[in-house]
């Protein structure tokens, strides 16, 4: 398990966090767990596949996710003026998690957005 090798080799929580894409109390609770009981304790986390991934690999699986749930809900938001609120209904997404990603991860879709906002407001 990747997370028990970085520990090993001297690494601390926060770090194997940042390396792995994983939050810091769920590395410090499978240190724990494998510092208490040993490696087998933690053969449920690995065998399903949520481990070992190359590093940040949660992350952008959840991200990769993301994009293809938000597919037609990016279309809309980019070509009209629809409000989000409506396109998240529309699409049947998460209003909160649409907007998060939009602004972490494409603010050049809400720059271009805001522009089309402005454009229609002069005309």
């Amino acid at each position: 398990m990747r997370v028990v090798e970085l520990y090993v080799s001297g690494l601390g929580s926060k770090r194997i966090a940042k390396v792995m894409g994983l939050d810091d109390s769920t590395v410090r609770r499978w240190l724990r767990k494998y510092r208490a009981t040993g490696l087998e304790s933690l053969k449920p986390y690995w065998q399903d596949g949520r481990l070992d991934k190359e590093p940040q690999g949660l992350r952008d699986i959840r991200r990769v996710t993301n994009e293809r749930l938000f597919t037609s809900a990016f279309e809309l938001y980019t070509t009209t003026l629809e409000p989000v609120a409506s396109i998240t209904r529309r699409c049947g997404i998460d209003y909160q998690s649409f907007v998060y990603h939009l602004k972490r991860f494409h603010p050049e879709m809400v720059a271009h957005r805001k522009n089309l906002k402005e454009k229609s407001i002069v005309l």
